[in-house]
Order: C-alpha cells, then sequence, then structure tokens
C-alpha cells in the first residue's frame, strides 16, 4: 500500500497490520480500533480510555525507535 493511502475496509487494515508489524504492536493497535466504537459513539468511558492511552503509548514508543524520532513528549 502506498503511503497515505486509505484502508478501504476493516479487513484490509488487520491484514496489513498483521504483515507489517510486530505482535505486541499489532496487538495494542487492534484494542485501540475496537475501543474506537465505545469512545465515539458510546460516550464517555474512563476506563475504555486509559486502555487506549496504554496501547497508543506501546505504539508510539514502537516507532519512535523505528524511526529513530521523538513523537511523544511529556508535558506537551
Amino acid at each position: 500500500m502506498p503511503p497515505g493511502e486509505h484502508f478501504g475496509d476493516h479487513q484490509s487494515r488487520h491484514e496489513y497490520s498483521n504483515k507489517n508489524f510486530p505482535l505486541e504492536i499489532n496487538k495494542a493497535m487492534r484494542k485501540i480500533w475496537f475501543a474506537y466504537g465505545d469512545l465515539g459513539y458510546d460516550g464517555i468511558n474512563g476506563k475504555r480510555a486509559k486502555q487506549v492511552i496504554e496501547n497508543l503509548k506501546i505504539i508510539i514508543d514502537f516507532f519512535e525507535k523505528r524511526f529513530g524520532i521523538k513523537i511523544y513528549e511529556k508535558n506537551t
């Protein structure tokens, strides 16, 4: 898939993720994708939001190491 191209469906997104990322990162991304409905459609869910933030930190750490750049800065 060329950079910047949008996935047409959920299945394509998961297949791409399975092929291109380590298992730990893939699991974290799935947790975020599946939480999107709860957070976006059902209103505020503090426990679910905390899980999303924890998994986002895992994903950000992975990509910071992979690309040698800092994506997340505390207190920003």
